[in-house]
């Protein structure tokens, strides 16, 4: 079935399904090509009830060869459609309100502190704070997670706390956390005016054990992370992940618990090694508080995260997965992360040079902020040529990167699938 076949049967179901979508479909079904772009968007993320079969259906082949002008046109119509479709379910908002999120059996609450007499038109930065405590009571981590909302009163824009959703001495590194503060982040951005590139990430003890393990398997999500009274996690943080998102961490001369001050130093190590192979990357401040056990005042940590901006398309990326939880980072895609491997991919102007380990398939997420698309692409892997040629911009790549995420940065518009020998 041809494209326009395809797409007045989509839309027909539409008008059969959903009555009140009558007038917006037959001007879908009868525009331009364009307008048919924007049409299928529109279809597909007011209309659940198909919007499966849209999903695998050929339709978006016929915009699979955009030009760089229609991209940029679509990407705003596309965050428009996505965020409102999010924003209408009236249980979601329900538990936004209540300042609730569940995934599966676990229950993230959460605070919310804005600024007083700031304009609705002015996007905020974001701080997300994580609070001490760990395998204790109920009772104990819940006047540990009050504590740190108070913990900041300089910080500038949306202050948000989050409660553990589990007392246990993982409560911020555990695997549920990841989908958690993947939501977190997704819903106060679609509901809240904020700069998602002026995201940061912060954690006092427990929670500084958090900011350096979600920091850095997140670190594509962070302006800037700031880990106090905590330490890394071995196999859990890798400082390779930092290449791009600075950090700062700091820990009381004396805190000898749990290996703490001797874990940190050992990063600043790691890190100040990776940071003489490439001078231009991994911007980290390490403070050891002369004289002090667990008890620190970190709070200059928030002057320091303001200062900073995610840079959303880096042309060089190191990502070292640890596990399955995390798919994507920059503009690199892998279904199959694990402990083990590793990914350097650098692009200079149309050559992507990539060196791996352990990794098998990747896909890369390209537009024309990081190459040229109206030229032919080369990808080497390992010094091996294992592409050249065109590489097309379509609309279902732009829809598809934006639901994985929720990140209005993060919509790319081509994709090259690899397999790496």
């Amino acid at each position: 079935m041809t494209f326009f076949g395809q797409s007045r049967l989509l839309l027909t179901a539409g008008l059969m399904l959903l009555p009140s979508m009558r007038c917006h479909a037959e001007e879908a079904l009868a525009a331009a090509p364009f307008q048919q772009a924007i049409g299928i968007v529109d279809l597909y993320f007011k209309a659940p009830l198909i919007s499966h079969q849209l999903k695998e259906s050929t339709a978006w082949d016929h915009h699979d060869s955009l030009s760089a002008d229609e991209i940029s046109e679509l990407r705003p119509v596309v965050w428009d459609r996505f965020r409102k479709s999010r924003l209408k379910g009236k249980e979601a908002t329900e538990s936004y309100n209540e300042r609730r999120l569940e995934i599966g059996d676990d229950v993230l609450r959460f605070t919310i502190r804005k600024p007083k007499n700031h304009s609705s038109n002015k996007a905020l930065p974001l701080t997300i704070s994580l609070h001490g405590g760990g395998e204790a009571s109920r009772k104990a981590n819940d006047l540990q997670w009050q504590a740190q909302q108070m913990r900041y009163p300089k910080v500038s824009g949306i202050y948000v706390c989050p409660r553990a959703p589990r007392d246990t001495w993982n409560q911020w590194h555990s695997d549920n956390i990841y989908p958690m503060i993947s939501k977190l982040i997704e819903e106060i951005t679609l509901r809240e005016n904020v700069d998602p590139n002026r995201i940061y990430l912060t954690g006092f003890s427990a929670g500084g054990y958090g900011a350096f393990c979600i920091g850095s398997k997140m670190a594509d999500r962070f302006a800037a992370v700031a880990a106090a009274a905590g330490s890394p996690t071995p196999d859990h943080s890798p400082a390779e992940n930092w290449h791009n998102t600075p950090l700062r961490f700091e820990v009381g001369e004396k805190d000898v618990a749990y290996n703490r001050v001797t874990l940190c130093r050992a990063y600043q190590e790691s890190l100040t090694n990776l940071a003489k192979k490439s001078s231009k990357a991994y911007s980290f401040n390490f403070i050891e508080h002369a004289g002090h056990g667990h008890q620190i005042d970190d709070r200059m940590s928030i002057t320091w995260l303001a200062k900073h901006r995610r840079d959303a398309r880096p042309k060089s990326v190191v990502w070292k997965p640890t596990d399955n939880f995390i798919q994507q980072f920059y503009w690199l895609a892998n279904e199959e992360p694990r402990s083990g491997q590793q990914i350097k991919a650098t692009i200079n102007e149309n050559c992507i040079q990539l060196q791996t380990t352990d990794v098998n398939r990747l896909k890369l997420r390209l537009d024309d902020t990081l190459v040229n698309l109206d030229e032919p692409i080369s990808v080497h892997a390992n010094g091996m040529k294992i592409f050249e040629g065109m590489v097309s911009r379509g609309l279902q790549c732009l829809v598809q990167t934006l639901e994985e995420r929720g990140d209005a940065q993060m919509m790319f518009c081509s994709e090259i699938d690899l397999y790496i020998p």
